[in-house]
């Protein structure tokens, strides 16, 4: 029994020593083998990802201006059972520069609701050389 309690004790300590070493960064990082979960989980349950770092890839895209405001979308295609759908989170650049279109492109930000729209308020975007899958499945 003792042997047990010395065990547990060490079992415990190795635990709490473990956590006060793991990374802290609480970023999202959405994964190209699992994008179209990932991303549907965040757009479904975004009140819990709300102000929290998101990191993904995809496509730069235009999107049409409203009201003389240049808006932009980072994307891919998502292939459900009888169509194809983008998705993806529109993006606020602030001050950076956008990029062509179809540009792929990293991006990271927080995850932000303005005006009833889910967005990425970014705070780093760059070309990426390689391309990933632009059309994913879930």
């Amino acid at each position: 029994m003792k042997k047990r309690i010395v065990f547990f004790v060490i079992l415990i300590t190795a635990a709490f020593a473990l956590v006060g070493c793991a990374d802290n960064d609480d970023t999202m990082v959405i994964s190209e083998r699992f994008f179209a979960n990932e991303m549907l989980d965040l757009v479904i349950n975004h009140q819990q990802y709300l102000d929290r770092t998101v990191q993904f890839e995809g496509m730069f895209r235009h999107l049409e201006p409203v009201d003389g405001q240049e808006r932009y979308m980072v994307m891919r295609y998502f292939m459900d059972c009888c169509e194809v759908l983008p998705l993806g989170l529109r993006v606020f650049l602030d001050d950076m520069e956008p990029f062509g279109e179809d540009a792929w492109v990293e991006v990271v930000g927080t995850l932000v609701l303005e005006e009833g729209t889910l967005a990425l308020r970014l705070t780093s975007i760059f070309e990426m050389e390689e391309q990933g899958a632009w059309i994913v499945m879930s």
